[in-house]
């Protein structure tokens, strides 16, 4: 089992060494989610999805096979992660999920929420000690994971099944974090996406393709 120390110590080195890249990324995160609420439609959806199955594609392959690289990381992390950059893939030409924000209700709130704790996560670090280098930022795996659960739970009934599942797992393994796994109390929030994105699941499952 990883340390805490060795973790951080990880999470810093990565950042040092890729920082220009992330940045950039965070941009396009920015601006596509802007698209999806401003601009809906197919064009969008390319965009999105391929940003997306780059993302996924980064972070199972650079952080966690460079930066990260341990026998847990190599089967928890680089799989799910490639699969699920692969189905992004798939879905730019498959047109399964269509990325729009809610009307209203409960789900357009719970949309706004997860995508901003995913855009926050350096600030929920920060008063827990987490300070840059040794701190995760947007486009981590972990709030990357919540980003894309929010966007694809949105999307229901226009979404892709299989995208879904895929998302669960990392999201529920979250959950030892909560009681102080690798001194990671952020992903909290990742662990309560990855319930979130089951409910919708079970709630729609005969609608979803």
């Amino acid at each position: 089992m990883m340390s805490a120390e060795t973790f951080w110590i990880q999470v810093g080195a990565y950042n040092e060494a890729t920082w220009p890249i992330q940045a950039v990324m965070i941009v396009a995160a920015a601006v596509l989610t802007y698209r999806v609420f401003a601009r809906p439609g197919l064009e969008t959806d390319a965009w999105m999805k391929g940003f997306l199955a780059f993302a996924f594609a980064w972070n199972g392959t650079v952080f966690f096979l460079v930066f990260c690289r341990n026998p847990i990381s190599m089967v928890i992390g680089t799989p799910p992660f490639v699969v699920v950059s692969a189905l992004f893939v798939v879905d730019i030409f498959g047109k399964k999920t269509h990325f729009r924000f809610p009307e209203g209700g409960w789900m357009r709130g719970f949309t706004i929420v997860w995508i901003l704790l995913a855009l926050l996560y350096p600030l929920i670090g920060w008063p827990l000690g987490h300070v840059y280098p040794k701190v995760l930022l947007p486009l981590f795996p972990c709030p990357l994971t919540v980003f894309a659960t929010a966007l694809v739970a949105a999307a229901v009934p226009s979404a892709d099944r299989k995208v879904l599942i895929a998302l669960l797992p990392w999201g529920l393994l979250a959950l030892p974090k909560c009681f102080g796994a690798l001194d990671c109390y952020e992903d909290c929030a990742l662990f309560a996406a990855g319930v979130y994105g089951l409910i919708v699941i079970i709630r729609n499952w005969r609608l979803l393709k």
